[in-house]
């Protein structure tokens, strides 16, 4: 069974990368390229990209040291309630070695429950504030930046769909959308957030990826990098063509095959690996 947990989480990890990768910086969602289409002729796309990079992973980091923090904190506070029930009922002495190692065993299992999607933000961070000094304060602020953060990516993604359409059907296209939110409201709402992440966040955002680097680095070509060179009024070095041709794509199509594999295969994979 242990096992089996540890198979699972090694071949989960790249793809929860992936997926955080793919909303962090809003690759394949037009976002970006609805952005960058209001830039000047001669903007510094090399220095935004490097900028916009660079930014994402130090939130990433910061926000990752936030989440642990609370996640420990956590922990440790189920831990000793933990603890007390056991202490309490049974004496230490008498508990045979098998009963204790699956206790510890069990223990971070039930530290890690309720925290995956969703539940990360309204039921973790939620019961870690409640225990805070002056915790109606923190939850305030909390969420607001859900709100905040809800919010810009739903800006993003609409102009990823608005640009194209020359910021036409406005009303038509977000009226649509709220009709399409409504479906999450409902009490089955977390199963249809959990399976649009699942189904919807990660595969359909590769393929498009896939394509968008055949068009630019193989169908358009070299002309790309003159392109850049007009822009920039300097020429990119020639390892970026290379990076587009081979190994982004390579690494794109990799993880399509291990996606699809693991969609298929995931109980074969469970079992062997």
């Amino acid at each position: 069974m242990i096992k089996g947990i540890k198979s699972s989480a090694k071949v989960s990890e790249p793809f929860s990368s992936l997926s955080h990768m793919f909303f962090a910086l809003g690759l394949g969602y037009g976002s970006v390229i609805a952005y960058s289409s209001y830039n000047p002729v001669h903007n510094n796309c090399h220095r935004d990209a490097l900028m916009v990079s660079g930014i994402n992973f130090m939130t990433s980091v910061l926000a990752s040291l936030v989440v642990f923090v609370v996640l420990g904190f956590r922990a440790k506070n189920i831990a000793l309630r933990c603890n007390t029930c056991l202490y309490s009922s049974v004496n230490i002495y008498k508990i045979l070695v098998q009963t204790y190692s699956l206790y510890l065993f069990y223990l971070p299992i039930v530290c890690l429950q309720g925290i995956e999607g969703t539940g990360l933000a309204f039921i973790a961070f939620t019961e870690v504030m409640a225990l805070f000094p002056a915790s109606p304060f923190w939850s305030t602020l909390f969420f607001l930046m859900l709100l905040n953060l809800g919010l810009s990516t739903m800006f993003g993604t609409m102009q990823g769909i608005l640009t194209p359409l020359m910021d036409n059907f406005i009303l038509t296209i977000c009226a649509l959308g709220f009709l399409i939110g409504l479906l999450f409201t409902q009490r089955s709402g977390n199963y249809f957030v959990t399976m649009f992440d699942d189904y919807s966040a990660t595969l359909p955002l590769v393929i498009v990826v896939i394509f968008e680097t055949i068009s630019v680095a193989w169908v358009y070509g070299t002309d790309f990098l003159d392109d850049i060179e007009v822009m920039l009024k300097w020429r990119p070095p020639v390892v970026y063509k290379y990076l587009w041709k081979y190994v982004c794509l390579l690494s794109m199509v990799g993880l399509l095959a291990a996606s699809l594999l693991r969609m298929v295969f995931k109980s074969h994979l469970d079992l062997y690996l």
